[in-house]
């Protein structure tokens, strides 16, 4: 049966302007949970082809065309062509008195959808905290993700609708938050990549080839990230500063000053956000928390 809510008295019918990845899984995924998917419109008729196939739905050759039929735009373009996209739509006078304009960008906020409000439409920001790298694993990655939401208070009830027929957590937040809330994905993300890489460089400088040695910290890594899932990051830290092992530290600044000196910033700067982490949980002596932070400064 399909799942479907109503506005006025018109089932709710979804399109997308844009169907990369993102806009293709998601579709693909409203499909499967019941929503009635209306089609899709793109710069390349291929990848419009390609996802209303995925999606049994229609292609739409001419932007009035999907338009006209949906009450729900999605517009899942590259995030620098939202805004142009939107207010395109706008300029065109294509936009009808109540539609719903969402995206979904991590990065932005519902305030570059603006220009829609002229034409007494709802914006609204919807973003998956989950990467897109292929399209089918992205759908079976999206059973479990939790979503942001962000926009209009007026109607926003009808986008949590969507995720609580889907099924999955989400957070709402205010424009304010949504640049921070983002840089909260880029760090825990795409700096985790870079601490890695990081950590490998290190290996490397002895001797140790990159690839093998992540095959060799891997278990290590991986129950890190476990134990941060069963315990949270206080309870998870181990470690020596964790333990208050001066000497260690010492040690290990003092090689990096005879073998890799280019490396030490990094690692005194992750030091000092170690023992602010640590001072939560397991440090709780004093002198050896001065010390620690003294020894991580100095020059």
């Amino acid at each position: 049966m399909e799942r479907v809510f109503l506005i006025g008295c018109d089932y709710v019918k979804i399109g997308f302007i844009g169907a990369g990845k993102v806009g293709t899984a998601f579709g693909m995924y409203l499909k499967s949970k019941g929503f009635n998917i209306f089609g899709y419109y793109s710069k390349t008729l291929e990848s419009a082809e390609k996802a209303a196939s995925l999606t049994n739905s229609k292609v739409s050759t001419e932007l009035n065309e999907l338009i006209k039929n949906i009450d729900i735009i999605f517009i899942t373009t590259t995030d620098d062509k939202i805004q142009q996209v939107c207010n395109g739509l706008v300029e065109k006078n294509l936009l009808s008195k109540g539609q719903i304009i969402v995206h979904m960008s991590g990065a932005h906020s519902s305030r570059i959808l603006e220009k829609a409000k002229l034409k007494a439409c709802f914006v609204y920001s919807l973003h998956p905290l989950q990467s897109f790298a292929q399209v089918e694993k992205a759908v079976e990655d999206l059973n479990e993700t939790v979503f942001s939401i962000e926009g209009d208070e007026e109607k926003i009830e009808i986008i949590e609708s969507i995720l609580k027929g889907t099924g999955n957590k989400y957070f709402k937040l205010n424009s304010e938050q949504k640049s921070l809330y983002h840089a909260t994905a880029c760090v825990v993300s795409n700096y985790l990549v870079t601490l890695m890489d990081y950590g490998l460089s290190i290996f490397e400088s002895i001797g140790i080839d990159k690839m093998e040695g992540y095959g060799a910290l891997f278990p290590l890594i991986e129950g890190t990230i476990n134990n941060i899932h069963n315990l949270g990051t206080e309870k998870a830290l181990t470690g020596p500063i964790a333990r208050g092992d001066i000497e260690t530290i010492k040690s290990h600044i003092s090689s990096f000053k005879k073998i890799n000196k280019d490396s030490l910033e990094i690692y005194k700067l992750m030091g000092l956000k170690t023992v602010d982490l640590a001072q939560k949980g397991k440090l709780k002596d004093n002198q050896k928390i001065k010390d620690l932070k003294k020894i991580l400064k100095e020059v």
